[in-house]
C-alpha cells in the first residue's frame, strides 16, 4: 500500500479536499495546510510553511519505517524531511524538480557569494548525503548534480516527466470542441498553455506578438508569477490576434492543448539543469509540434532534437522565434511530421504507465535493499 500526503490545492482550484480518500488502492491524506492563491508571495509562503509543519509532525509521531519520497516544492521541504528521516531511521528519496538556490542565482535574484546562498548550498549537500536515492527529471539536471556533489554518483536515477495517456489524445483541429467554442476555425493558432512561473521566459513570447501578424492567432492560457511580465510586454490595447485565457480544468485542458497548430515552451536563459517545464510532454501527447524557447543544453532542447518534434530557439531571440513560427506555418508537411514524431515518442517514453513503471522498479529496488538489511518495508 502506498500513502500519499498532500497539501490542500492552490494551483488551478482552491476547493478544499476531504482529509482522507482512497484512489486505486492508494491512501491519500490532505494534511492541514492553508491554500491561498499561489500567485501571491505571502499566500504561497504560508502554504509552504503550514504544509511543512504538518509533514514534520506526522513523520515525528509515526512508527512506520517505509521509505519517504518528496520533491523540491517547497524548496526547504526535502532538506527538513531528510533530517527527520535520519532521526527516525527511514530511507529518504529526493525527487529534484527545481534546483534552489542555484536557479535563483542564475536568475539574478540572489548573489552566489552571499552568506545565505553559501549556507543553503552547504545544507543541500548534507541533504543529498542523507538521501538513499536521488531522482532527477532531466539529464542536464544530472550533470549539474554531479558537478555540485560528485558523491551522488551511484544513487542518481533519471526518470522523465510524464502525461496521462488517457487524458490527452490527438484531436483534429477542425473537430476540436475548444476550437469551436473560441471561434478558432480558419486561424493558424500558436499557443502557450500552463504555468507562467519563475523559470519561464514570458517576455520573449510576448514580444513576438509585436510583429502585427495578420494571419496568426496567439493564445496564452494559464497564469502565474510571470503573467505580469507577459501583460507588461503585450501591446496596449492587446491586439485582436492575441487571446488571454485563465487556467483550465483538466478536462478543458485536454481539448485546449490540441486546439492549436504550434505550441510554445519556454525556459529562461542559463537555466539548463535548474528546471524542466513539464508542458512539453502534454504537447507531445496531443500530437502538436513544439517551438522550445530554451537554452541549447537544456533537457527540453535535447528532447526536441532527439525526437525531431519541433524547433529550438534561444531565449531572448525574438526574431528567431518569429522565423520558427513562420517556418512551421508555411510548411504543412514539416509541421505534421514533427507532430507525429512527438506523439510516437510520447507513446514510447513519456506515458504515465511507463514512468510509473520506472518508479515501481525504484520502489522494488529500495524494498529489496531494505530486506537485505533486515529492515521492515
Amino acid at each position: 500500500m502506498v500513502d500519499v500526503w498532500c497539501a490542500q490545492p492552490s494551483y488551478s482550484t482552491l476547493k478544499r479536499q476531504p482529509r482522507h480518500l482512497v484512489y486505486k488502492n492508494i491512501n491519500i491524506t490532505y494534511l492541514r495546510s492553508t491554500n491561498f492563491k499561489k500567485d501571491h508571495f505571502f499566500g504561497r509562503l504560508m502554504n509552504y510553511l503550514t504544509f511543512t509543519i504538518s509533514v514534520v509532525l506526522k513523520l515525528l509521531f509515526s512508527k512506520d519505517k517505509t521509505p519517504v519520497f518528496t520533491h523540491t516544492t517547497p524548496p526547504s521541504l526535502g532538506i527538513i524531511i531528510s533530517l527527520v528521516c535520519k532521526l527516525k531511521k527511514r530511507k529518504f528519496i529526493y525527487v529534484l524538480l527545481d534546483i534552489f538556490p542555484d536557479g535563483m542565482v542564475r536568475l539574478g535574484r540572489f548573489k552566489d557569494k552571499s552568506l545565505l546562498v553559501k549556507i543553503w548550498k552547504k545544507i543541500n549537500k548534507k541533504a543529498f548525503k542523507r538521501c538513499h536515492q536521488i531522482v532527477v527529471i532531466g539529464r542536464d539536471m544530472k550533470k549539474w548534480l554531479l558537478n555540485f556533489y560528485p558523491a551522488a554518483q551511484g544513487k542518481i536515477q533519471y526518470i522523465p516527466l510524464w502525461q496521462d495517456e488517457e487524458l490527452i489524445q490527438p484531436v483534429e483541429f477542425e473537430q476540436n470542441p475548444f476550437v469551436t467554442v473560441h471561434k478558432l476555425n480558419k486561424k493558424f493558432v500558436v499557443q502557450y498553455s500552463g504555468n507562467m512561473g519563475l523559470w519561464n521566459d514570458m517576455e520573449t513570447l510576448g514580444k513576438v506578438t509585436h510583429f502585427h501578424w495578420n494571419d496568426v492567432h496567439f493564445m496564452f492560457i494559464g497564469g502565474g508569477m510571470r503573467k505580469k511580465e507577459l501583460l507588461t510586454v503585450l501591446e496596449k490595447p492587446v491586439p485582436e490576434y492575441v487571446q488571454l485565457i485563465p487556467f483550465l480544468s483538466n478536462k478543458e485542458y485536454a481539448n485546449a492543448v490540441s486546439a492549436c497548430h504550434v505550441a510554445l515552451v519556454s525556459l529562461q536563459k542559463d537555466l539548463e539543469g535548474m528546471a524542466v517545464p513539464s508542458k512539453i510532454i502534454g504537447i507531445m501527447a496531443a500530437g502538436i509540434p513544439v517551438i522550445a524557447v530554451v537554452p541549447e543544453q537544456s533537457e527540453i532542447a535535447s528532447i526536441v532534437h532527439e525526437e525531431n518534434c519541433g524547433l529550438v530557439v534561444l531565449p531572448d531571440d525574438v526574431h528567431a522565434l518569429k522565423e520558427a513560427i513562420e517556418m512551421l506555418k508555411n510548411n504543412d508537411k514539416l509541421r505534421k511530421q514533427m507532430a507525429q514524431n512527438g506523439r510516437l515518442a510520447f507513446e514510447k517514453k513519456y506515458t504515465t504507465t511507463m514512468v510509473a513503471e520506472k518508479y515501481k522498479q525504484l520502489l522494488e529496488f529500495i524494498a529489496t535493499d531494505n530486506r537485505n538489511n533486515n529492515e521492515q518495508f
